[in-house]
This record gives structure tokens, sequence and C-alpha cells, in this order.
């Protein structure tokens, strides 16, 4: 199978002597990456590895971070990886063991070893640290639950519908003054359908009524209310409805001989307080208790109904704007 001539050289040959050269190249690239080095001054070296460091605790952290991101790519993302959790875990270790390695590899002053005790020397000093600073750290969390679980609290103890602090960061843009606050009438026509406070006696019947800046304002009480009766009054408030977090709470209640217990509760959001006083404005008629200007009633927790009407007043006191109030004394 050889050529003429002496001189030739066979094609098996060739292809065998060829057949070497890829691994040189590859060999000759590896080596070429493993002794390259990064000629910086040490100190910046130290802070590469600072960032590389946090560069991979950030990817094992990736699943959770793109669960909590608003964009729906991310978290059907977040939900693919929450499905394959010991798969993702296995091939991102991998990935941050060689990215680590090389970036130890590529600064001179550094080495692997080097890296894993300062590692352990800064997680050492974090933890002594930390335990230093215990009660400080517990006080700080705590505030921040308080502050994030404040209406849950409130609810949990009982005080969630009254008002403490009469002040709001809002009240400085307005110089504390009242041209942000609207007059409406809250109209109570009949309340029904409550649970017995006491199987041996009849309810004794007031209703209770809390709005943001408001003092408590109260019905008269209906003796011998039983499960329901009429009620027929009326009571102002002032409301600013730009408020999203003023709340009505609405309270049924029975007067005992001490004190006095909870029949049932309603909580009405500014929107649909708005909603309400806007409705009621559309009328522009004179109030008169009937289904017509009421509505359909609001459902009481644990049972009951209450029908309720909230309706704008026209007040002098209140038609200054907030260049009038800042100008005048």
């Amino acid at each position: 199978l050889k050529p003429k001539g002496t001189g030739s050289v066979s094609p098996f040959v060739c292809r065998g002597c060829w057949g070497d050269r890829p691994r040189f190249v590859v060999a000759t690239m590896i080596e070429a990456i493993m002794d390259w080095r990064l000629n910086i001054d040490k100190e910046f070296q130290g802070w590469i590895l600072v960032f590389a460091t946090v560069t991979a605790i950030f990817l094992f952290c990736l699943p959770c971070y793109c669960a909590g991101l608003s964009f729906d790519s991310a978290r059907r993302f977040a939900s693919w990886l929450q499905q394959r959790l010991p798969t993702f875990y296995l091939c991102i270790g991998v990935f941050n063991l060689g990215f680590i390695f090389f970036v130890v590899q590529w600064l001179p002053d550094w080495d692997f070893a080097q890296y894993l005790v300062a590692l352990v020397q800064c997680t050492v000093g974090t933890l002594q640290h930390v335990l230093q600073c215990a009660s400080s750290l517990v006080v700080i969390a705590a505030f921040c639950f308080a502050v994030a679980f404040k209406d849950r609290i409130a609810q949990l103890f009982g005080f969630d519908h009254k008002t403490i602090f009469r002040f709001k960061i809002r009240d400085l843009l307005t110089c504390l003054g009242p041209s942000r606050f609207q007059p409406i009438e809250l109209s109570v026509w009949k309340v029904d359908d409550l649970a017995s406070a006491d199987p041996f006696s009849a309810n004794n019947v007031f209703i209770e009524f809390f709005l943001g800046y408001n003092e408590p304002m109260r019905t008269r009480v209906h003796n011998n209310a039983g499960s329901g009766c009429l009620i027929k009054e009326n009571m102002q408030l002032n409301f600013d409805e730009d408020d999203e977090e003023e709340t009505l709470y609405i309270f049924v209640r029975n007067q005992k001989i001490v004190g006095h217990s909870e029949l049932a509760r309603a909580e009405i959001l500014t929107e649909r307080l708005k909603q309400m006083v806007r409705k009621a404005a559309s009328y522009g008629e004179q109030l008169r208790f009937s289904e017509e200007f009421f509505g359909d009633p609001i459902a009481l927790i644990p049972r009951g109904r209450l029908w309720l009407r909230a309706a704008p007043i026209r007040d002098e006191d209140y038609s200054q704007t907030l260049f009038q109030e800042m100008t005048q004394c």
C-alpha cells in the first residue's frame, strides 16, 4: 500500500503524527492557563478574593433571590430550580469550587491553603463579634419584627383600633393643618342577627366607632335589644381620604353591670369608605332611614348585619386651603 518512490511517506504514518497534535495544543493551553498570574498589589488580591467569595455565596442563594423578584420569568425560573434543588446545588457547588480555585491560582501571593485558613479565620472572627453584639442584635431584630408585624401584634393585644400617637410623617407636609381632613357624617339605621352574649339575659346593644385621629364615637345603649334593634343615630367624624391606613373600626358591644363585651365587629378600609361617601353625595337628598338610602348591609364578624351610611358634610371651617392656613394666625 506504499506509494511509488523510495522517498515517499505512507499516508497512515502522517495521520498518526498529526493525531498527537491536538493533545499537545490542549496541554499547552492548560499549562498557559495554570501558569498565568494577575500582576497587582497584594491588597487588591485580597479584595478580589472577597468579591469572589461573595459571588459564590450569592450563587448558592440564587433560587431565593429569583423567587423574590417581580418578573414572571425570574419566578418561573425559581420554581423550576426549586423542583431540582439537589441537582442545582451539586452543579453550583462544583462550579463555585472551580471558580474559587482558578481565582486563587491566578493570584501570585495566594494559594488554596492560605485561602482556606483566611476563610476560617474570617468566619471565626465574625462569629466572635456577633456573640459580643448578640444583645444589641436581638433588640434590633425585635424592633424590626415589631414594625413589620405591628398590625398583627396590635390585633393580638386588642388595641389595633386605637390611635396612640396622633401624628404621622405625612402631617409635616401639610404643616399639621386640618386641610386634608373632610368632615363626614355616619348614619346608623339598624343592626340585627347578633349573637347572644348571655343566654339568661337580652343584649344591651351600643355601637362604637374608631377612625384615625378622631375620638371614639358611641351610640346610646339600647337596653334589652336582643339580637337586633333600630339605632337611627348620626355622628360626625373627620376623614382623610388620601390616607390608605385610615380604617374605620366598628364594634357592636353589649353593656354589662361591670364593663362591656364584644358582640361583633367590622372593618371598613379607606377605599370602601371613600366609595360610600361618594355614593351618598350623588343622592343629594335629605337622609331618610330606609333601605334605598342605606343599600346593602355590612356583614359583621362573627355574625350580624349593620346598615351604615357615610355622607360628606359641607363645613366652612374645612373649606380653607393649605395656603390660607399658613398665612393666617
